[in-house]
């Protein structure tokens, strides 16, 4: 049986000596990693004791970030509770827990950022080649 919180408890979880998020409406204590988290105590430090699904989400992690937070879950949030963010209530209710992303659509979604990088770099290369043509054609 899974341990469930309401908002509420989650929220009172936030500083650096006890953390607590919500991503997915699953509860994590992320307090042990907060000293190794890649992108920095501050990171976490923001998301405390709030729903951190988006700012999870948007950061691009990788699928082994999504394997490693499942080593701090410790609940899910009761049905029926919205989750809070610095920017007000989450989108979603508890009723409405989006399911992690099927292994396809990840290798979609990673090929897509890497297409969009690879346009960027041919976008510069070929702007380098311009100006050093016109470069060239001014000085001669």
């Amino acid at each position: 049986m899974t341990t469930t919180y309401t908002f509420d408890e989650v929220a009172r979880h936030n500083n650096a000596t006890d953390l607590w998020i919500v991503i997915h409406n699953v509860v994590y204590n992320v307090t042990t990693f907060l000293k190794e988290h890649p992108g920095g105590e501050s990171m976490l430090l923001s998301v405390a004791g709030q729903d951190a699904t988006e700012r999870f989400e948007g950061n691009g992690h990788s699928h082994d970030a999504v394997i490693l937070r499942e080593n701090y879950k410790i609940g899910q949030l009761a049905e029926g509770e919205v989750a809070k963010t610095n920017f007000g209530e989450s989108k979603t209710t508890n009723k409405e827990i989006k399911e992690p992303m099927e292994e396809e659509q990840k290798l979609d979604y990673q090929k897509g950022e890497v297409q969009a990088r690879n346009m960027t770099m041919f976008l510069c290369v070929v702007v380098a080649f311009y100006a050093i043509i016109f470069y060239w054609f001014n000085i001669v």
